[in-house]
């Protein structure tokens, strides 16, 4: 079972990002406006321009990242925190950035790096949340466990209301078919917060293994109704299909995960299920 859950994406930094020239902070709200009307070819085409106007705004890069980085243009992200991370020697917004760019990585595949990256930041800045868990997802995706469980237990002890420290330990648990304990982390994770789609989709998995499908189906449906572009909760709601033998029904969702690029985020599971299933 290959999934997952939360990399947190920084997208502004409050005292750094618009530190710079006032124009290139105008051009970073200009786009974020841009994007928020879903016109992604005109937030680009800006920070593009203002990147041509201001080549040395590492800004405007670590802007541009974060962009590219939402749609799934990692390569491109990467090279952009790359070149905002060489321009700053501000530890605090280093460690940012490397999490952004150790995020990109882990997205493009690149585990290693990602891990690398994530060790940087965290030397940093120890006590950072979104970055220790963006390390614990990376060291789980590496069979990292004990790492995993030790800097998602840290993230609690800061903040025991950070809601995807416990998806990513009922996650863990889920790894460890462990599904009763797995259960209990993502009660707390929904309890927490009880319109985020990713605890759903999760217990959904655990209670489809403890064999309640009833929960399961309930848990899966509310997890699309939230968040219907979740490649993983097609893949969950395709194994209960399976599990009830509604083949036809099984192989939709795993054509429509697909179609969302499961593979490219998450690994060839999908495409595994549908050639045993799907003749």
């Amino acid at each position: 079972m290959k999934k997952l859950i939360i990399l947190t994406i920084t997208i502004s930094w409050t005292v750094s990002i618009f530190a710079q020239k006032k124009t290139s902070s105008s051009y970073i709200e200009k786009s974020y406006e841009l994007l928020d009307k879903e016109d992604y070819n005109g937030a680009l085409g800006t920070l593009n321009f203002a990147i041509n106007e201001m080549p040395d705004s590492i800004n405007l890069f670590a802007a541009r990242g974060v962009l590219l980085e939402a749609f799934k243009e990692f390569k491109e992200a990467i090279k952009d925190f790359t070149v905002a991370i060489d321009g700053t020697d501000d530890p605090r917004y280093k460690a940012h950035l490397l999490s952004n760019r150790g995020g990109s990585k882990f997205s493009a595949r690149d585990f290693v790096g990602g891990y690398n990256d994530l060790i940087e930041a965290v030397n940093l800045v120890s006590t950072n949340i979104d970055i220790l868990n963006n390390l614990a997802v990376v060291c789980n995706e590496m069979d990292k466990q004990e790492e995993n469980i030790m800097y998602l237990n840290r993230i609690i002890e800061i903040d025991p209301k950070y809601m995807p420290a416990y998806v990513n330990l009922g996650f863990k648990y889920q790894g460890l078919n462990q599904h009763k304990v797995a259960l209990k982390y993502l009660d707390k994770a929904i309890k927490l917060s009880p319109d985020g789609p990713l605890g759903y989709s999760n217990r959904s998995f655990s209670r489809l293994k403890i064999n309640d499908l009833k929960g399961t189906k309930k848990d899966i449906n509310k997890s699309l109704k939230i968040f219907p572009g979740n490649s993983y909760a097609y893949k969950i709601r395709a194994l209960i299909f399976i599990a009830e033998n509604n083949i036809e029904e099984a192989c939709a969702d795993l054509d429509y995960a697909l179609r969302l690029e499961y593979t490219k985020q998450y690994g060839a599971e999908v495409q595994e299920l549908k050639d045993e299933h799907c003749k």
